[in-house]
């Protein structure tokens, strides 16, 4: 892949002109449809291979499918049906799911960013401008999930453990609140872990969501969330300076165990301690995957890839994951593998 091709994404992020308009390829592209993974040329995934892939131990990040079984969003849980064939001399399954209620990628047609004109001041575009229309027609199949698929998500993996590092540092927080996780704290833990960033980096952050829902959380309050009509979900603080920090590292895509990755709701404001002003606050989604064509992973399975870190004492690894192979796909299962 050329310069040309990604010359747009090693641009700072303080020349970018619109900063939530990092379109890149001609409309129905293979660079319009991989987004931000142009970063993932083969030198940067062979490169990867040969740094990360050193005991052969293998950990999927993938969590369980039939999770969440209680979810907002009236996101339905997963069907899955066991159908006999020839007189139960064989069987096939049928799965009905919607993969935001587990695991998953948001791929680049499933969250928009807003537009306005003078004509039409609610507009709002997905990724290269493509419209919800676009998205509704069947037959048009711009900027699905199907050009991640033709690649796959592959390169060198880090983990950031602010799970671990709140336990060390004695912060309590309910990953189901608006708990907010600020740049500086991620840069130290990175300096914690002797984590330096290589450009095509896929990111990960681990808040430890899925062992809360699984072994603290009870009944009741799994379906208190799923009713509730202003979920709170805790992540990365949405600031500019965290999405600068996130351009110009060169993160190919970003992922966490957490149900949006990033603070939910978004918040107007941030503080900065005693004394000092306030930052504004961003929505982070239009500018990741509406803007640059990032992909989101949340919902991630992290709590064995956070042991097998502690145990080799490192934090970066080789990550295969290959989405779904559907035309015209929202999201999908990142069927995601960390390779050691």
């Amino acid at each position: 892949m050329g310069s040309t091709t990604h010359s747009i994404h090693d641009a700072p992020f303080n020349s970018l002109a619109d900063k939530r308009k990092v379109w890149n390829g001609p409309p129905g592209s293979r660079e319009e449809g991989l987004g931000r993974l142009v970063l993932l040329t083969p030198e940067v995934v062979a490169d990867a291979a040969r740094s990360c892939i050193r005991t052969g131990h293998r950990v999927s990040l993938n969590w369980d499918l039939t999770k969440l079984e209680i979810a907002n969003f009236n996101r339905a849980p997963t069907q899955h049906l066991i159908v006999p064939l020839l007189g139960s001399i064989a069987y096939d399954d049928v799965y009905i799911f919607n993969p935001q209620q587990s695991s998953q990628w948001d791929g680049l047609r499933h969250f928009s960013a807003p537009f306005p004109t003078p004509e039409n001041p609610t507009q709002r575009l997905f990724y290269g401008g493509v419209t919800a229309d676009e998205i509704s027609n069947r037959s048009n199949t711009r900027i699905g999930i199907q050009h991640w698929a033709s690649e796959g998500i592959c390169g060198r993996g880090v983990l950031l453990d602010y799970a671990e590092y709140a336990k060390r540092q004695s912060i309590n927080y309910k990953t189901l609140s608006d708990h907010a996780i600020p740049l500086s704290v991620l840069l130290e833990i990175a300096k914690e872990q002797h984590v330096t960033f290589r450009r095509g980096d896929i990111l990960f952050v681990r808040i430890g969501f899925t062992t809360e829902w699984d072994t603290v959380m009870s009944e009741a309050e799994k379906s208190a969330y799923a009713r509730s009509s202003n979920p709170q979900h805790a992540g990365l603080e949405g600031s500019e300076e965290m999405l600068r920090w996130i351009w110009n590292e060169g993160f190919a895509a970003v992922a966490s165990d957490a149900v949006s990755f990033e603070v939910y709701p978004p918040k107007k404001s941030y503080p900065r301690g005693e004394g000092k002003n306030e930052v504004e606050g961003v929505f982070m989604h239009e500018y990741l995957i509406a803007g640059w064509g990032m992909p989101i992973g949340e919902l991630f399975d992290l709590e064995e890839l956070s042991r097998r870190c502690r145990e080799e004492n490192r934090w970066d690894f080789f990550v295969a994951s290959s989405p779904l192979n559907m035309p015209g796909g929202v999201s999908s299962p990142p069927n995601c593998l960390a390779i050691f």
